[in-house]
């Protein structure tokens, strides 16, 4: 068992995530934690830590997040001159797929509390986890085909165009995101197959949208062809709640609602949310996708990440036939490779947390 350690991870994220240096400067941008979101501490943790390390910072809060067209005017400015801008804030996510101008290093941090930023999936190395997330990268990017079904009756195939993947043409992040959590979404323009989700319909953090949130009291079954969504069976009136909510943020965003386009799940196996998510859905998203448990579809637009997602838990997933999740545990994790990580860099085990705030 890791000890609880916030300032290990406040130097984790400053000397590997953000890679900032002797004599650096680092703007940290800092959001309300009267939103319920991100707390005061953990900026403040990373900038003490950052002064012993003689990097210069400046903690600038923000409100709630907003995307490229009405950034707050002391971000812009940060990202022109400071050598590193760290979001501790969900301005970061909502750019995390956008082309950030500026000239410094762009970093998401997940870290929402000391709590986090002091547990197993902050404290673990970051450029260790990386070393692994690149590993499995190795795996995921060459898979022609994959496979994923549960237990509660999903059965889902699609197909990986790898020669893409190699020309670097796939989606991917353009933030730094720490800690270590979900790799590149992999596309479901080929899905095709039946998916089983539950607990809740949830935005994805993209754009804002009213009523972002729809409880799932049972399980639906999501019907999906060819990376279009073709139906829901179901309760009929939750059915009909779910069609709605779709029709309403197509119209609201302007999109095409019914695309399937991509999914992936977590992969720190420390990361952990010790309350039920259902208490608050988007905070408990920022932390629980980064476990393995957490498997989790893009909808409802035609990019990463969408607007709506659904989630599914212990999961079973095949590369090319290889089992590489078995009911939500990444069997990778046990293979020889990141033995080997581990053992390069005298780490003796990874804890494994399964406790992410769902039944």
């Amino acid at each position: 068992m890791l000890e609880f350690d916030p300032k290990a991870g406040a130097k984790s994220l400053i000397e590997d995530a953000i890679g900032a240096k002797f004599g650096e400067s680092l703007a940290i941008v800092a959001e309300d934690p009267g939103l319920g979101i991100y707390d005061a501490m953990v900026p403040e943790c990373v900038s003490e830590v950052a002064g012993e390390l003689g990097i210069s910072t400046k903690i600038i809060p923000v409100g709630d997040h907003a995307g490229l067209e009405n950034m707050p005017a002391e971000v812009s400015s940060a990202l022109d001159t400071f050598d590193h801008v760290l979001f501790h804030s969900r301005l970061g996510d909502t750019l995390r797929f956008s082309d950030i101008p500026g000239q410094a290093s762009k970093t998401m941090s997940y870290a929402l509390d000391l709590s986090i930023l002091g547990g197993p999936s902050c404290t673990v190395p970051h450029r260790v986890m990386e070393e692994i997330r690149t590993a499995y990268n190795h795996i995921a990017d060459t898979a022609e085909t994959w496979h994923i079904t549960c237990a509660n009756g999903t059965d889902l195939s699609g197909t990986q165009d790898v020669a893409r993947v190699a020309r670097g043409e796939a989606e991917d992040f353009t933030v730094t995101r720490y800690p270590v959590c979900a790799p590149r979404p992999l596309p479901c323009n080929t899905a095709n197959g039946v998916v089983a989700f539950t607990h809740w319909l949830m935005a994805s953090g993209n754009l804002q949208y009213e009523n972002d949130e729809l409880l799932l009291p049972e399980p639906i079954l999501g019907h999906v062809k060819n990376g279009r969504i073709q139906g829901f069976d179901g309760p009929a009136s939750l059915v009909t709640q779910i069609e709605q909510h779709y029709k309403r943020v197509g119209e609201a965003l302007n999109l095409d609602p019914w695309i399937f386009h991509s999914w992936h799940a977590g992969i720190n196996p420390g990361a952990s949310y010790p309350v039920k998510g259902s208490r608050n859905i988007e905070r408990w998203g920022k932390v629980a996708f980064a476990n393995p448990r957490y498997l989790h579809f893009h909808t409802c637009g035609d990019y990463a990440p969408g607007e709506i997602a659904w989630s599914m838990f212990d999961a079973n997933v095949t590369f090319d036939g290889v089992q590489i999740w078995d009911k939500g545990e990444l069997l990778f994790l046990n293979g020889p490779e990141v033995r080997g990580i581990l053992d390069r860099n005298d780490i003796e085990t990874l804890e494994f947390r399964h406790d992410i705030g769902v039944d």
